[in-house]
């Protein structure tokens, strides 16, 4: 199942390919659409800033279910179940609905 998803550059790994061009702060494009990942293009996205890149992920629907509980593990060890103010409660509670959504 191909699926367009947006991974954190972090995250990101090799074999991956971008669903949509990679731009910098100025527009210009780093990486086209159907570029494929490698380790050393991931180096450069994380060296140049990028938060986030669109991939075109071909996961079958249990893989999508370990990596979105994975997720939202990593959001509850950062955040525990509720934000410890109110802006860090709604940065907890979107990035959760950006889990479910995705």
């Amino acid at each position: 199942m191909m699926q367009a998803m947006i991974y954190s550059t972090k995250s990101l790994r090799p074999g991956l390919t971008i669903q949509d061009p990679v731009r910098d702060s100025k527009g210009m494009v780093l990486l086209p659409a159907g570029a494929l990942l490698t380790e050393s293009l991931i180096a450069q996205l994380l060296q140049r800033g990028v938060p986030a890149v669109s991939v075109t992920s071909q996961e079958n629907e249990d893989e999508m279910l370990v990596r979105v509980e994975r997720e939202k593990e990593s959001i509850r060890s950062m955040f525990g179940e509720s934000g410890a103010t109110p802006e860090l409660e709604q940065l907890r509670r979107l990035l959760m609905e950006r889990i479910d959504a995705g």
